[in-house]
């Protein structure tokens, strides 16, 4: 089996198992993957004390926002989750496609 043939086979083995464990977990992991990785790019240093508060205020507005603008601009009843888990499994197979 040629390299290329197996990376495509274990990626797609990963992505299957993430998302088997997200709809057993939730979507709790996906959106701390997406808010720390958000607040590393928008952060100017790498250092905790300045990516943990952006990454705290992030999450406040992405919860409060997302579930604002689902009820009160599209008034739909959904859960928020749901866009949570599809944006942070397309954040988490980017980044595994880019390798960082």
């Amino acid at each position: 089996m040629d390299y290329h043939k197996s990376a495509t086979a274990i990626l797609i083995f990963v992505s299957i198992l993430v998302s088997i464990s997200t709809a057993l977990v939730g979507p709790v992991t996906f959106f701390g993957l997406l808010v720390a990785n958000l607040a590393y790019e928008l952060s100017p240093q790498a250092k905790h004390g300045i990516v943990v508060p952006i990454a705290i205020l992030l999450a406040i507005i992405y919860l409060v926002g997302g579930q604002f603008i689902l009820e009160q601009i599209f008034h739909m009843a959904g859960r928020l989750s749901f866009i949570i888990e599809f944006c942070g499994g397309i954040v988490f197979l980017t980044l595994l496609i880019k390798g960082k």
